[in-house]
């Protein structure tokens, strides 16, 4: 059973590994509202946990379009993983 987007919104963030980004820039055009680049072309990410379900969404797909798998969605440091 897949468990809705809008019970999972805020127990999430986008997190990224700086070393293995290439700057291709795809996650920023995905989620622009949680991803930007810096002043080279890298992303940059918003650390908050990711608020609302369409931002989810779009979080998602642009985890899903790095071509270097230098970006994941994971519950923030110190939450706890609840049931629905």
């Amino acid at each position: 059973m897949r468990i809705r987007d809008d019970a999972l919104v805020g127990r999430y963030v986008i997190r990224l590994d700086g070393a293995r980004c290439d700057g291709h820039g795809i996650c920023a055009l995905r989620c622009p509202e949680r991803i930007c680049l810096d002043e080279w072309g890298f992303a940059k990410v918003d650390p908050r946990p990711v608020s609302t379900g369409r931002a989810l969404a779009r979080a998602r797909r642009a985890v899903a379009a790095c071509p270097a798998g230098a970006l994941g969605l994971v519950a923030p440091e110190g939450a706890t993983r609840g049931t629905t």
